[in-house]
């Protein structure tokens, strides 16, 4: 069963008749890509789902030819939510949508009832600051995006009595798990779960916090069998792995992951992914924090001098590609012994996937 096939059995339950689930977190999650902000009136009021639903397709749907997967997706599910007893009804409001070189938030509020909310952060789209915010998590906590993130929380829910749940989609759920951090006291307290779904992980000095190790009771990290985003950077090695119907490449996208009854059907992490775990590991354990600042802002750099703003660039201009690679040639000793470890670790994963 996909995630369309839940919508059409469980779209006639309210959230009193069949409680909120991992699924339920999954789709959120994805509809934290969209920005409703003009809709909710710059945070001003709350609105239907149903409603926000009907007035966003009206002005969006022909828009996102060129919008990265988790958006088209989003916009499908969007459609198929709008109408059913179980979401028509959510309130959507706190809706920000900020943007810059530097980086990339997206985060909306869906009330489920008076007494619990999901916030839902977006992940990366389209562009490269959004990426290139990603890849220095790698050295630096936390981000801009986190910052953000901590601050919505605490503007929004710190005079408020309502049960929170926290959830995101790729560097979405590693907001929310940064957000419940560094989030009041007051506030982290009513936080019933933070869900990853499939998102990076943090640096490991980061996992070594009181509240992070407390936060385990609570924090939900859910991957495909076959994980790419997933398994970079540390995080623990337990985590729901879940079944999908596309191949790697693919089943990033939430809408792959099969669901048996209110649940993501579960399947043993891959071989693929666990060489990519380790793989990873190792390299970060081998680099630290000064040399992945300078691989990071090396690249960062060849993408700004050849005016490469989104990843839709490459799409269009399919020299660029080989632009910044002649460009690479220059890149001091370190950053390209960094690049060939990393192409070690690619060139073995595409080893290992012609047998998958």
């Amino acid at each position: 069963m996909t995630i369309v096939d839940y919508i059409n059995n469980y779209g006639m339950y309210s959230f009193s008749d069949k409680s909120f689930n991992e699924v339920d977190n999954g789709i959120l999650s994805l509809l934290a890509y969209l920005n409703f902000s003009s809709i909710t009136d710059n945070n001003r009021k709350k609105v239907r789902l149903e409603d926000a639903a009907i007035e966003f397709l009206s002005q969006n749907r022909d828009t996102v030819i060129e919008d990265v997967p988790a958006i088209k997706e989003a916009i499908k599910v969007l459609d198929l939510l709008k109408s059913t007893k179980r979401y028509r009804d959510i309130l959507i409001y706190n809706c920000k949508f900020n943007y810059s070189n530097e980086s990339q938030f997206l985060c909306i509020t869906f009330e489920l009832n008076r007494k619990l909310v999901y916030v839902g952060f977006g992940g990366t789209d389209k562009l490269v600051s959004g990426w290139i915010e990603d890849a220095k998590m790698s050295y630096e906590y936390p981000v801009t995006a986190h910052v953000n993130a901590i601050k919505y929380l605490n503007k929004y829910f710190r005079f408020n009595r309502k049960r929170i749940k926290l959830g995101g989609h790729s560097k979405g759920g590693n907001i929310a798990l940064v957000a419940a951090l560094g989030c009041k006291k007051g506030i982290y307290k009513r936080i019933i779960n933070v869900y990853s779904n499939d998102g990076q992980g943090l640096r490991k000095e980061d996992m070594n916090t009181p509240r992070y190790i407390d936060l385990d009771k609570k924090y939900v990290h859910i991957c495909p069998y076959n994980s790419i985003i997933g398994m970079l950077l540390y995080h623990d090695p337990y985590f729901i792995s879940v079944d999908t119907d596309k191949p790697v490449g693919f089943s990033h996208n939430i809408t792959t992951w099969l669901v048996e009854d209110n649940h993501f059907k579960t399947r043993e992490v891959s071989r693929f992914s666990k060489i990519l775990d380790e793989g990873f590991t190792k390299w970060l354990d081998k680099y630290d924090y000064a040399a992945r600042k300078d691989f990071v802002e090396s690249i960062d750099k060849l993408m700004a001098d050849n005016g490469i703003v989104t990843i839709v660039d490459f799409k269009k201009n399919k020299k660029l590609v080989f632009e910044v690679a002649k460009a690479a040639k220059g890149m001091n000793p370190i950053v390209k012994e960094m690049t060939m470890d990393l192409l070690k670790i690619i060139v073995s994963l595409n080893i290992e996937n012609r047998f998958m």
